[in-house]
């Protein structure tokens, strides 16, 4: 596809369906650092796609987004996801906008992963694991917003037993995340204002992922996101 300068391309507004009875069906997954989201996608995956004809197949979107996004501006996908967290510098910002192909701000690569999220969405058939996509999909309907949590020293034991690290190494690992998490949050928060801010909240200290999968998958067939078996 032809390249447009950065900043346009980084500016470009979400785009908002043309019938809101066109978008979706489309599921959200968010979770604090050690829960294990892109996990309960896969289970979700194979659950929903069990059914599906070859046209309503479900796909996974996690890192696929920033990869996109990479690839639209000409960036390194690990580089796009440093500045989405970083928070604003003023002489940094400033010297950026001299450049004629300057790094664009954590704010525009917000704004275009919100755009790309959204038409994943409006597309449907959609599991997005983070990158706000809860937030960014909040006034889509036919969706679904998961949130797995879990009390911190569960966390903790998951991320060193995962990552090889000891408990304390663990802790000071989870705590430097949740600090750049907590952040973004803030930010998602202001700019897509919702009560509650999910529709399912599961502690994953007390429910297995395959539990979860399946309450989730049932709670769609309830709100009629998922496609009728074959007979």
């Amino acid at each position: 596809m032809a390249r447009v300068s950065l900043p346009d391309h980084m500016k470009e507004q979400p785009p908002e369906p043309e019938a809101q009875e066109n978008v979706g069906p489309y599921l959200t997954i968010s979770r604090q650092f050690g829960c294990y989201g892109f996990s309960l996608g896969m289970l979700l995956l194979e659950v929903l796609n069990e059914d599906a004809s070859p046209e309503q197949m479900w796909r996974i979107y996690h890192k696929e987004i920033l990869d996109r996004l990479a690839t639209e501006s000409n960036m390194a996908a690990e580089m796009i996801e440093r500045e989405r967290r970083n928070k604003p510098r003023l002489i940094v910002d400033f010297f950026r906008a001299l450049s004629k192909e300057r790094v664009p701000s954590g704010y525009e690569i917000r704004n275009r992963i919100t755009t790309i999220i959204r038409g994943l969405a409006a597309q449907g058939h959609a599991i997005i694991i983070g990158q706000g996509g809860s937030g960014a999909t909040a006034d889509l309907p036919n969706g679904l917003s998961v949130r797995l949590e879990a009390p911190e020293d569960w966390r903790v034991r998951q991320i060193a037993f995962r990552e090889g690290l000891t408990e304390n190494e663990a802790r000071i690992s989870m705590q430097a995340k949740e600090q750049e998490r907590e952040y973004l949050r803030k930010i998602y928060e202001r700019q897509f204002h919702r009560r509650p801010a999910f529709n399912l909240i599961y502690d994953c200290s007390v429910f297995s992922l395959a539990q979860i999968a399946q309450q989730v998958a049932y709670a769609m067939k309830l709100k009629g996101m998922r496609t009728p078996p074959k007979t």
